[in-house]
């Protein structure tokens, strides 16, 4: 077929193509519902291509929109460095420095340490065979709203003053610590402090961190390091001794204020010391959570807490489980389905609501009694016994407990 008649065809396809009414849009317009058809966690040049294929009015539209090139991947080639910073010299930059060898790295950080200004993200990937921490944080970051940093090295890593900037929005550190008076740590979105072995915020540094960012949606707290470390005992009362009583360290809960976040809607605290689980659901208030995870619940009081916060879902629950074994001070009360908390960066993280909490040394029939008192307890529960032959002892237990029915055989809801 002569090039003339192809030329000629593919023109007429591109008329039928700027006839159609998502070509009405103003190009501003439609590169922003390009955007969002990105997956920004998989970001790749390749993306850009499948689209740029729909059209020559798509190709251009992508080739002209920063937005569309806002990623800097060190596990991306040079080239795509390059297309990105041609595409984009001068809009907000998503940093990620993670999972690249030691080679790359090198290359990678005076990138990342020249675009700091600009940079609104910074994903970081920390292990024993970098510096990423020291190297990129030597330079201001006066753009950054979303901080992210997965630390594998043996040792933790301290992220220092970020100095002046906008506040941030995100906030999710593994093995990672930073100066919790921090001017930015303010009006958070997202706080996510997992595996900290040392350097922990004080019971009074994370009120007013919570008590500073009222709009926060996702808080999670998750594997504090040794629960025997005497410097948990702060988050009870900072001028408390390691050999305080339990009644004492309670009391002392109530010298802070409760804070009201009426958008939290997850609020995960697993393999955290005991003081530490009682001290945020008794100063924590959130009306609209849907997702909660707990262990090492301790005691009747800290159990009331728990209830009380969750309340709302087991109400709404379809079906609940409780397991309780008689052979320990162990029980457990969840929701069907059970909750679920994506292992991905927060960014990315879309949780499953719902409700689990493991509990030791509570009375369970006073607990079960508080549940059941619930007035709008639309759920039933099923009691798991982990000693079949002891059923009789949960059914006598919950006799005067009309929303429980015991499962002999159930593994689940029925």
């Amino acid at each position: 077929m002569p090039k003339s008649i192809l030329r000629e065809a593919a023109h007429q396809n591109r008329l039928r193509n700027a006839q159609a009414p998502i070509h009405r849009l103003p190009p501003e317009l439609l590169a922003e519902i390009m955007v969002y058809t990105i997956d920004w966690m998989y970001w790749g040049t390749w993306q850009l291509r499948i689209l740029a294929t729909v059209s020559t009015y798509w190709r251009d539209i992508i080739l002209s929109s920063p937005r569309c090139w806002s990623v800097l991947d060190g596990l991306h080639e040079p080239q795509e460095w390059k297309a990105v910073l041609a595409h984009n010299p001068a809009g907000v930059i998503d940093l990620r420095c993670a999972g690249f060898s030691h080679e790359r790295v090198e290359e990678f950080v005076p990138l990342a340490v020249a675009e700091a200004p600009r940079t609104g993200t910074l994903t970081l990937w920390v292990d024993d065979e970098n510096d990423l921490v020291e190297r990129v944080f030597s330079v201001p970051f006066p753009a950054l709203r979303d901080l992210l940093i997965h630390n594998s090295a043996t040792d933790q890593k301290v992220i220092p003053l970020l100095g002046d900037g906008v506040n941030l929005r995100h906030v999710e550190l593994y093995r990672t610590g930073m100066r919790w008076d921090e001017p930015r740590l303010t009006d958070l979105t997202t706080l996510c402090l997992a595996a900290l072995v040392g350097g922990v915020p004080t019971a009074s540094q994370l009120h007013t961190l919570l008590s500073c960012s009222p709009n926060l949606e996702r808080l999670r707290i998750t594997d504090w390091g040794d629960f025997a470390d005497a410097s948990y005992l702060q988050f009870i009362d900072d001028s408390e001794s390691s050999d305080a009583e339990s009644s004492r360290q309670h009391a002392s809960l109530h010298k802070f204020p409760p804070i009201q976040l009426n958008r939290l809607s997850a609020l995960i605290t697993t393999y955290l010391p005991p003081e530490v689980v009682a001290f945020l659901f008794t100063i924590i208030r959130a009306p609209s959570c849907q997702t909660v995870l707990v262990t090492h619940g301790v005691g009747d009081k800290t159990a009331n807490s728990i209830l009380d916060f969750a309340l709302p879902i087991i109400e709404d629950a379809p079906c609940m489980v409780l397991t309780i074994d008689p052979n320990s001070s162990y029980i457990r009360i969840s929701s069907e389905p059970m909750p679920g908390i994506p292992a991905t960066w927060v960014l990315w993280s879309k949780d499953i609501p719902g409700f689990d909490a493991q509990l030791m040394n509570v009375d369970v029939k006073a607990l079960s009694m508080r549940i059941a008192g619930a007035a709008n307890l639309n759920s039933h529960f099923v009691v798991m016994p982990l000693v079949p032959s002891e059923e009789h002892i949960f059914e006598d237990l919950l006799s005067d407990l009309e929303v429980v029915r015991c499962a002999k055989q159930s593994s689940g809801c029925q």
